[in-house]
């Protein structure tokens, strides 16, 4: 499986040493003095007015006391259960009076998941990734006690790409959460969920999630080793990931898929991709991916194959509509009249009357108003947005034709041109399409036909040289793959007759 490129040849690999707790935090270990270990968390944060402190003491069984430090950041953790099971067993509980260690104090504490570090740096990394910090008189160790409690969005319906039929469930800004969600639909031990962090201050987590028997082991090294490529302070959206994970990252289509739908992510990792999730993020990318995915839907599993393949026939026409037809209507108009019928050619050519402007002009003017008003009505508060974009839309395009700045003819081109951008399900997609319309608008003023052709051509070649991954973008629309088309833009066929996973992800096992 060939997975490697130019552009990837010019990455920096990061030694994995690297994607640790970065050498800016403070370095050594912690001494037995417990006034100066308190002394060293206050100053190295000194202004942060969230880190909370309660130093108490602990008793022991023959009536001596020692002295104990609990340290956490308000608002990471969780408040209650420091109190339930951290400070409130200390305050009630005795320690032997001839071992009176750290180890004898995790036997006090009731709450899960305790580990013992005696150095600076893991120490600050646990309390700054939400765990409680306790602390022991004349004790050179400490213990963090993951004690995570932080505000976060339920998980709730899709957003941007909701579905009539099917899960509703969609990811949100928790990774653990979103880890979890793939686990209760996935159970199966050879499910690999692999951490890294990327991001030198932020520190942010980030989740690889495949199959061991299914996904190939070089793309899961392939990815995973991008991933360490990446240098950056820090990374707040998985958007931002992408570009570092795409082969080709100066092209306009997009390379991987990103989706907020579980069962879309679930169904990419078990045909045998590698899903990428980050901490803070309510999007998953999958890889590698093809042009003919980004045409799909998931409610496309979950209806008859009939009405799935009626579906993609149109999308795949939706998708001619919006990247051509306004490059069609200025070649018509300004170059090949004769190619209209009669009835029509003197219809436009009446509705065009009085119009200043050539086709080119016009066709731009129109275009740009459909994508400011789109722009336009996304920045704006929900219902309002949707009242702005089809009022706006309605005005401006009426005023125009009476204006006789447009002709008729041409709010119909756009209209239709809108609406197909609209199918196309993927976001990114859909804003690739919008912009090669432009390029090709003017190809088409100035060459006509033969300018169509010419950028559909460009288009073409480019999409076939580009293999995200070692795959080629237009699989499996190739001679050597007719197999794979039972799910395609051509056709899905039943799913009882889809027996084998795509031959192109080269998976370890075919058989679905």
């Amino acid at each position: 499986m060939r997975i490697w490129s130019k552009a990837n040849a010019k990455r920096r690999i990061v030694p994995s040493g690297q994607t640790g707790i970065p050498e800016s935090y403070p370095q050594g270990t912690i001494t037995a003095e417990l006034s100066e270990t308190v002394a060293f968390f206050r100053e190295s944060l000194a202004l942060c007015s969230d880190l909370v402190i309660k130093e108490t003491e602990v008793r022991q069984q023959g009536g001596a006391v020692l002295r104990v430090a609990v340290m956490y950041v308000d608002g990471l953790a969780n408040r209650q259960l420091v109190h339930e099971f951290i400070t409130q067993p200390l305050a009630t509980t005795c320690l032997p009076e001839s071992q009176a260690g750290i180890a004898e104090l995790e036997k006090l504490i009731t709450a899960t998941n305790i580990r013992r570090e005696s150095g600076r740096a893991k120490l600050m990394y646990s309390l700054l990734n939400s765990s409680t910090l306790v602390f022991l008189e004349n004790a050179a160790e400490g213990l963090a006690i993951s004690s995570e409690g932080w505000e976060h969005r339920q998980v709730q319906e899709p957003v941007t790409e909701s579905a009539i039929r099917g899960p509703q469930e969609a990811f949100n800004e928790v990774l653990r959460v979103n880890t979890a969600l793939i686990r209760r639909r996935i159970k199966d031990p050879r499910l690999a969920v692999e951490s890294l962090q990327v991001g030198t201050r932020s520190l942010t987590d980030v989740a690889v999630l495949y199959i061991r028997d299914i996904a190939h082991p070089k793309l899961v090294n392939e990815v995973k080793r991008r991933i360490r490529t990446i240098e950056m302070d820090g990374m707040q959206d998985i958007g931002q990931m992408e570009e570092f994970l795409e082969d080709n990252p100066l092209s306009p289509f997009p390379q991987v898929t990103g989706t907020e739908r579980v069962d879309k992510t679930v169904a990419a990792i078990l045909e045998g991709k590698v899903a990428v999730m980050l901490d803070g993020s309510p999007y998953a990318l999958s890889m590698p991916s093809t042009f003919a995915s980004f045409l799909y839907a998931s409610e496309d599993y979950y209806s008859k194959f009939m009405a799935a393949t009626f579906v993609r026939w149109f999308r795949g026409l939706a998708l001619l509509m919006a990247l051509f037809l306004p490059s069609l209507y200025i070649a018509l108009i300004t170059f090949h009249q004769e190619m209209l019928p009669t009835p029509l050619m003197l219809s436009s050519a009446a509705n065009r009357t009085g119009v200043p402007f050539p086709a080119f002009f016009e066709a731009l003017l129109m275009e740009a108003s459909i994508e400011l008003l789109r722009e336009a009505s996304l920045r704006l508060p929900g219902s309002l947005g949707q009242t702005i974009g089809i009022v706006g839309a309605l005005v401006i395009g009426q005023s125009a034709v009476q204006a006789g700045f447009v002709g008729p003819i041409l709010t119909i081109i756009v209209a239709f041109t809108a609406i197909g951008s609209f199918v196309i399900p993927n976001y990114n997609t859909s804003i690739t399409i919008r912009m090669l319309r432009f390029p090709l608008m003017l190809l088409a003023a100035t060459m006509g036909m033969f300018g169509i052709l010419f950028g559909g051509a460009a288009i073409l070649l480019h999409l076939v040289s580009l293999t995200p991954f070692g795959v080629g973008y237009l699989e499996p629309f190739r001679p050597s793959r007719w197999a794979d088309l039972d799910d395609s833009i051509l056709i899905r066929k039943p799913t009882y007759l889809m027996s084998l996973r795509q031959r192109y992800l080269k998976p370890q096992q075919r058989r679905r």
